[in-house]
């Protein structure tokens, strides 16, 4: 019975370490947001628009770039190894309104991304559930919201709206949001062609979420691998744990994402903390029984104060973390990622195909040099690569696009393959399987027409999604269907 008593008591630990979490972006915008506004210099440049599609990467690096960072950070950017800076933040209120960050505009840091082939992004916010759920549930709100959205993307010369809404009720996270997003999107889309839609997404689907229709409902999700451990917490613990305990980034993508990981991977962005955690302890030993917190840390700080603790490991979780004594009966802990641990998170992003990797927050590194390091180790093109690459298993948009009442699919083989073609619908459902055969190294093309679909009732207008498989290359995209 006790040995009942005390797995109980363990799982109700896990519980409350990850369900009571509240968003890190919030939090820091707390903790840091209160800057002394710097008298920046300001410039009549004109604000240019993105110059070119970057193809030196293999896959996106999405990194928010906070305003209390902005005046140091812009200074220590590596734009060769980005593809999309979310400039944070633009808080949305209850009624749909927008408002500009500090420092706004922030001209040189955009036309430096756009001058590099790096897309910038609106990164709008809100954090109160009472808020969201006014917005969410009035035409006249949202409507607003989505003016003030697409008018300060066309302004600015951006080039995508990343929603990053947090602490909803369990009752707005579904359909309500679901329906919300795919809203925004198909509105930005119509307004502003080739404008990116992102939702800032959880770690853990606790109640509520559902994360597939979510993702097919925008262009792609980032999500917030981080928050496994905070000041909610009764032990320490890592901030984002590759492995280990019932939660961890790799339960985020096998278990919480599976149903996006399979049908369409390229919908996920994983983020990563720049970051780490601060505890008062009365053990020096890892997971020690929590006096109390300290606060969030940045990596520039700790990946310098280690070096004179001592860095441990944590093997089950595959994080670093450090410590000191602070009297007889206390000390400290503190738990982040360096460059190591970021590498493995790497990989697994990689292993899985997702559209790439992000991280909370550009500026947290300083001048630092090592967590750029292991990007450009891992996602730049190689020589070699970049010579063969017109040889690649392509995908090409449909045309028409929108169509009615068919379009074509057409697509490269750079080698024989077993091929794939398939048709879902923007819940995900698959609609039909168009192709299922061996193909040759050469252009193929496919007709799709709804109307000739015998094992269904007919379709509906709207969005879809067309899926290629051949060998191990996967990619999918979406059309829309009007009748």
């Amino acid at each position: 019975m006790r040995k009942c008593a005390f797995i109980l008591l363990v799982i109700l630990f896990q519980w409350k370490s990850v369900s009571q979490t509240h968003s890190v972006h919030a939090y820091d915008k707390q903790t840091y947001g209160a800057v002394e506004r710097i008298a920046l210099q300001k410039t009549d440049a004109e604000i240019i628009p993105l110059q070119f599609t970057k193809s030196d990467l293999t896959a996106s690096v999405f990194g928010y770039l906070p305003y209390w960072e902005y005046p140091t950070a812009k200074n220590y950017l590596r734009y060769d190894l980005l593809t999309h800076i979310a400039l944070f933040d633009f808080a949305a209120d209850s009624l749909g309104n927008v408002f500009n960050p500090p420092y706004w505009p922030w001209t040189d840091v955009i036309n430096k991304a756009h001058q590099n082939g790096v897309k910038v992004i609106l990164a709008s916010t809100n954090f109160e559930a009472s808020q969201m759920r006014q917005l969410l549930n009035s035409d006249s709100a949202k409507q607003n919201l989505f003016s003030n959205l697409k008018n300060k993307v066309k302004t600015y010369q951006l080039d995508g709206v990343n929603i990053d809404f947090e602490e909803y009720y369990s009752a707005d996270r579904g359909d309500l949001l679901n329906g919300f997003m795919n809203e925004l999107t198909n509105y930005l889309h119509d307004s502003i062609p080739g404008c990116e839609v992102s939702f800032a997404g959880p770690a853990v689907n606790w109640s509520g979420w559902k994360l597939s229709g979510l993702a097919n409902a925008c262009d792609y999700i980032f999500i917030m691998g981080y928050a496994f451990a905070g000041g909610w917490n009764d032990y320490t613990g890592s901030n984002a744990p590759l492995l280990g305990g019932t939660y961890n980034i790799t339960n985020t993508i096998t278990k919480q994402y599976a149903d996006v990981v399979k049908s369409n991977p390229k919908k996920l962005i994983l983020g990563v903390p720049y970051y780490g955690n601060k505890w008062a302890t009365h053990s020096k030993e890892p997971h020690a029984e929590i006096v109390s917190y300290g606060k969030s840390t940045r990596f520039r700080d700790d990946v310098t104060r280690v070096q004179a603790y001592g860095q441990q490991w944590e093997n089950s979780e595959k994080t670093p973390w450090y410590r000191w004594q602070v009297n007889d009966t206390t000390w400290n802990q503190i738990w982040f990622d360096n460059d190591s641990s970021l590498g493995l998170k790497y990989e697994l992003a990689k292993t899985y195909q997702l559209k790439g990797i992000g991280m909370w927050a550009l500026g947290y590194d300083g001048s630092r040099t090592e967590l750029w390091k292991q990007i450009e180790n891992r996602f730049v093109v190689a020589v070699d690569e970049k010579n063969i690459a017109a040889q690649k298993f392509t995908l090409e948009q449909n045309y028409p696009n929108p169509f009615n009442p068919e379009t074509i699919i057409r697509w490269q083989l750079a080698g024989s393959a077993a091929v794939t073609i398939k048709i879902f619908d923007l819940l995900g459902n698959e609609v039909v399987t168009l192709m299922n055969e061996e193909q040759s190294a050469e252009s193929h093309q496919i007709t799709f027409n709804p109307n000739l679909i015998t094992n269904r009732k007919q379709l509906s207008s709207g969005v879809y999604f067309y899926q290629l498989k051949a060998g191990e290359f996967f990619q999918t995209k979406k059309m829309l269907y009007v009748k």
